[in-house]
């Protein structure tokens, strides 16, 4: 049984990885690399590269976070603490 979604895939692991980032003070500002690197996942894996991507862009569009730079790597800043564990399902 599958359930409804709120958001792209691999939202909930993006979220827990951008609140451990938070929480250990490892980096001040968040982008995929810095999640890559957290959750383990090699720079080859594409597919789940662009899905913590997309995961991040829907956080902007939802107001959790706010884009720092626009530059490669693109970088955010949460804006919005609560609304982001709004979208952390565990």
């Amino acid at each position: 049984m599958s359930y409804p979604l709120k958001g792209p895939r691999y939202l909930n692991k993006t979220v827990d990885a951008i609140l451990k980032l938070k929480r250990e003070k490892i980096r001040s500002d968040i982008c995929v690399k810095n999640i890559r690197r957290l959750t383990g996942v090699d720079g080859a894996n594409r597919s789940v590269v662009v899905f913590y991507a997309k995961a991040l862009n829907f956080l902007e569009q939802k107001g959790a976070l706010r884009t720092i730079n626009r530059s490669s790597p693109k970088k955010y800043a949460i804006i919005d603490e609560d609304k982001l564990k709004s979208f952390f399902k565990g």
